[in-house]
């Protein structure tokens, strides 16, 4: 119980915990896409609230949201999961809680408020760095495995059935030597 006593007592200065819970993602409450516009600096401000461009941006902010929530989502269950090691503030695991529920209905709000949320959020994509030749590469090298692989296989194989071939003819032949003498 003293241990728990000084637990608590000793960190009531909880200097290292991080409430970023109002920055919202640099987005007003006002989830209008002219608004997320102009608070991003973006310059399509007097654009039509149903064009392509912003429809775009507001794919990427929303994009962007996600990839908060999902960074928050993993602090909170770091923390959940850690509850019990040395060190571990349950402080900053609730406030990490208390920022993701938040984030979450930031998106939640966003996502019902522009209509992006009635599509899927896939992942930005991500380049592929390798060149046709090298995927030419790959792709030859792994059929090569494959190919030796399976010709192993049958060759084992063979040396199998070969055994047994002998195996069969063997006992036939020891019958009719022992049978002579």
């Amino acid at each position: 119980m003293s241990q728990q006593q000084q637990f608590y007592n000793a960190g009531l200065g909880f200097t290292s915990l991080n409430f970023d819970v109002s920055a919202n993602l640099g987005i007003q409450q006002s989830f209008s896409s002219q608004s997320l516009l102009s608070s991003q600096g973006g310059s399509l401000a007097s654009a039509d609230p149903n064009s392509l461009e912003v429809f775009k941006q507001n794919i990427q902010l929303a994009q962007g949201q996600v990839v908060r929530v999902q960074s928050l989502a993993r602090s909170a269950l770091a923390g959940i999961e850690h509850a019990y090691h040395p060190g571990t503030n349950p402080v900053q695991t609730t406030a990490d809680i208390a920022a993701l529920k938040s984030a979450i209905q930031v998106l939640v709000d966003f996502l019902r408020q522009t209509g992006v949320g009635a599509l899927p959020l896939d992942p930005p994509p991500v380049p592929d760095p390798r060149t046709e030749e090298q995927t030419l590469a790959e792709a030859t090298r792994a059929v090569q495995v494959l190919y030796e692989r399976q010709r192993r296989l049958q060759e084992g194989a063979s040396v199998v059935a070969n055994l047994l071939s002998a195996v069969e003819q063997t006992p036939a032949s020891s019958q009719v030597s022992s049978g002579r003498r």
